[in-house]
């Protein structure tokens, strides 16, 4: 497959990300419900929260807005995407740190302080992701020479 091919896929693939990430995070709620039931599921809510938390916002919610504003801002502006290297990177970053996040954020509730700099790390490259994304909209914003035929 050619890069032309794989311009302006992005989007989608955050749009298949964030549905990914609803899929993974529904069944962590459905456990969390067990937990607050009793019997064998107990307490397990203490170690999900977190994790689906984020998995729920950052995953389903963040991803399709992320999926969507690179659609739509380009196109209401009527100019090209400032950078699709920035999208692309962008797209990896998001979701290595959210994945990062989702399994530290276990990880140190089941180790108390074990994985606390690998957590930082992970909301570190995501909070990196964010000023990407922020920067690119931005900048396509405000690019006058790019507007779209």
């Amino acid at each position: 497959m050619k890069w032309k091919d794989w311009a302006g896929k992005y989007s989608n693939f955050f749009l298949l990300a964030a549905i990914i990430y609803l899929v993974l995070a529904a069944p962590l709620g459905l456990i969390m419900i067990l937990s607050w039931m009793g019997g064998e599921w107990k307490g397990w809510e203490y170690y999900l929260i977190p994790s689906h938390a984020h998995l729920m916002l950052l995953g389903w919610v963040s991803m399709t807005i992320y999926g969507m504003m690179y659609r739509i801002i380009p196109a209401f502006f009527g100019r090209r995407l400032y950078s699709e290297k920035l999208a692309w990177i962008h797209l990896l970053i998001a979701n290595v740190a959210l994945v990062g996040m989702a399994l530290f954020f276990w990880l140190n509730r089941r180790q108390e302080g074990q994985w606390v700099a690998w957590l930082a790390l992970s909301g570190s490259m995501q909070f990196g992701g964010i000023i990407i994304f922020a920067f690119n909209m931005f900048a396509s914003v405000i690019a006058g020479e790019t507007k779209l035929p």
